[in-house]
């Protein structure tokens, strides 16, 4: 029976093949063909065809992720941030089968974003050196391909420093214990003696003042028919929003110079002595200072 295919090409042979129970369901197979014409036994160069096998009639894969956007907080911590991967078949008659050990995967951009050697979680360890908006990891099951598209934002360096008042005056009037936690002040009024006559203990009270470290979140545009542009970086909350890291990086918060101003716990400045000083974020030289 002759079936009409396409302009110039007739189906004039169906071949059903068969599986030898005895071989290994998965994987390539090459099978050698030849066509002998009857009448002038004439036969053709022999040609090899790549016969994919599964287990299953196999419809596609698709890898599922926890999320689809990571925010690169690992460039200030330190510590991985990572999203759980999933890769599933999903079969012609709707069955769907976990694959995830038995695939292969990529990143196509390993300064932006990693994938873990099993495949089962994406992740970024601080080492990458850019953000990207549309970033494409491959998976790759039997004759089977797919990517999954993520976003990575990437914090803008140096970080900035905000310190909600950058001079701690002395408080007139004012005298406190040297220990920072004790809360215990003294009134010092006009007919008490002069600072060389009083009792030791107790120090000049200066003001203090909070202090934040704050930065954008970034990634560069897709370079192929992006609206803003090949090379024009994008903002997580847009240009005029900067996202507060300093529970990120109150660990490497530093003062130059403590005698003239201490840091707390509490990330409040207090001034300690006249005289200037450096706040920095010192787990890289380029992180910032004030």
């Amino acid at each position: 029976m002759i079936w009409v295919e396409a302009a110039g090409y007739q189906r004039v042979l169906q071949v059903d093949l068969e599986v030898n129970g005895l071989m290994a369901a998965e994987g390539p197979r090459e099978v050698s063909w030849q066509v002998e014409y009857p009448l002038t036994r004439a036969l053709t160069i022999e040609v090899l065809t790549l016969i994919h096998m599964a287990p299953q009639d196999l419809g596609g894969i698709v890898p599922l992720a926890m999320d689809t956007e990571i925010l690169n907080t690992a460039v200030l911590t330190g510590r991985t941030v990572a999203v759980p991967v999933k890769v599933v078949t999903v079969g012609t008659d709707g069955a769907v089968s976990d694959v995830t050990e038995a695939v292969e995967c990529r990143s196509t951009d390993e300064q932006v974003i990693k994938v873990s050697e099993r495949c089962d979680y994406v992740y970024v360890n601080g080492k990458e050196s850019r953000g990207s908006r549309k970033v494409l990891l491959n998976f790759t099951y039997s004759f089977l391909s797919t990517q999954l598209e993520m976003s990575v934002w990437m914090p803008r360096l140096p970080l900035v420093i905000d310190v909600a008042d950058p001079e701690l005056s002395q408080i007139k009037g004012w005298r406190v214990p040297p220990s920072l936690g004790s809360r215990r002040y003294e009134r010092v009024t006009d007919d008490q003696p002069e600072a060389a006559e009083r009792p030791e203990g107790c120090v000049p009270q200066y003001q203090s003042s909070s202090v934040r470290v704050l930065t954008h979140f970034v990634a560069e545009a897709d370079d192929s028919g992006d609206e803003d542009g090949p090379g024009q970086p994008h903002f997580l909350l847009g240009s005029d929003w900067q996202v507060e890291v300093t529970q990120l990086v109150k660990d490497f918060l530093k003062v130059e110079q403590p005698t003239v101003v201490q840091l707390t716990d509490a990330q409040i400045l207090i001034g300690m002595n006249p005289g200037t000083t450096k706040i920095k974020v010192c787990r890289y030289e380029h992180f910032s200072d004030v």
